[in-house]
């Protein structure tokens, strides 16, 4: 059975859940902390997350200070940081090359992606 309830399921949505005054480092590193990761584990996977090609340009910029787009970049940043197994995403109405691209990046994940455009698609799968 297939439940999105457990601790290691992460969910993405187009209204984030980022602290805006905060880097998008940061909010990362937070999320991170309050899960228990220490600080050598976090410094460790922060370390591989900036080579991520959408998230390098934006990590250590506040989050007030970006788009629409990268806005859901850093929350997609923040929620694969802790390595979930599975990935509840709910897509922008129209989702931009980049957005498609990070998702495509993303390996080992089970995602099942929701989007509301106007031909009502919607796919899962593992990634």
């Amino acid at each position: 059975m297939f439940a999105f309830g457990s601790q290691d399921t992460a969910f993405v949505s187009p209204r984030h859940a980022l602290y805006p005054h905060m880097t998008v480092f940061k909010n990362v590193q937070g999320d991170l902390a309050l899960r228990g990761w220490s600080q050598d584990e976090i410094r460790s996977r922060i370390a591989e997350m900036e080579s991520w090609p959408w998230l390098s340009t934006i990590l250590y910029k506040a989050c007030r200070d970006l788009d629409e787009e990268e806005l859901y970049l850093a929350a997609l940043s923040r929620a694969i940081g802790p390595n979930p197994e599975k990935l509840l995403l709910e897509l922008p109405e129209k989702p931009s090359v980049r957005i498609s691209e990070a998702i495509a990046h993303i390996k080992n994940l089970f995602a099942l992606t929701i989007t509301n455009n106007k031909t009502g698609t919607a796919w899962n799968r593992q990634i």
